[in-house]
């Protein structure tokens, strides 16, 4: 997977999945050298997030990435899954695409479900308040 600041100018796959004139920006692209910011997010946020994780990845890839943040406890599951409503859901694979209040589209790696429950990754406000309220950027 690349690395990205949060809130970049969005160039994972560019021109793929994003309309002509949208402004998409990145959130929780992490690599294992990464001092990123952490902390709490509210439990409403991570359900919110595990359902879109399961009901509305889009752009997915061919493979699987890994997590390559440090894990005091070893090697983390390969790949990296979670369970939602029941259902297992592996990520690493497809993007979460949500849209902020102002329209631009908040683009992240499925595997950002993992960096905030695993790695307390705290992502960008906005992509909390996104997310929260399920506000999907449309399938293209």
């Amino acid at each position: 997977m690349s690395r990205f600041e949060d809130l970049s100018p969005y160039a994972y796959t560019p021109g793929i999945g994003v309309p002509p004139g949208v402004e998409a920006f990145t959130v929780g692209w992490l690599e294992k050298q990464d001092d990123f910011p952490r902390g709490d997010v509210p439990a409403a946020f991570v359900e919110s997030l595990g359902v879109l994780c399961r009901d509305d990845s889009q752009n997915a890839m061919r493979g699987l990435f890994p997590c390559t943040l440090p894990h005091p406890e070893g090697k983390p599951a390969y790949p990296v899954a979670i369970e939602v409503g029941g259902r297992r859901v592996t990520l690493g694979a497809a993007e979460i695409r949500v849209v902020a209040e102002d329209g631009r589209w908040l683009i992240a790696p499925n595997l950002v479900h993992h960096y905030i429950t695993a790695h307390a990754y705290l992502p960008p406000a906005e992509f909390i308040e996104a997310v929260t309220a399920r506000r999907t950027a449309p399938r293209m």
